[in-house]
């Protein structure tokens, strides 16, 4: 998987509401890759959410990032 260009992003459709974008998609309209977007998710870094097993993200999820509104969420260590 290769970085998007800027290319690439001027020729996206608009996003739209009703559609859920897989990590590749939202990736192009975020300019990072498939894999960084989910390793993101992951860590709570970025707004998304899981549907079985993949990750998904909303037009207001891309939105967010874009912002800059998500604060990440800091993860408890375990108990040893």
């Amino acid at each position: 998987m290769t970085t998007p260009t800027l290319d690439d992003i001027a020729e996206l459709p608009q996003l739209r509401d009703d559609v859920l974008y897989d990590a590749e998609q939202a990736g192009l309209y975020l300019g990072r890759t498939a894999i960084w977007m989910i390793r993101a998710a992951r860590a709570d870094q970025i707004p998304a959410r899981r549907v079985g097993r993949s990750w998904k993200w909303s037009a207001a999820n891309i939105r967010s990032i874009v912002a800059g509104d998500h604060v990440p969420q800091r993860r408890k260590r375990a108990r040893r």
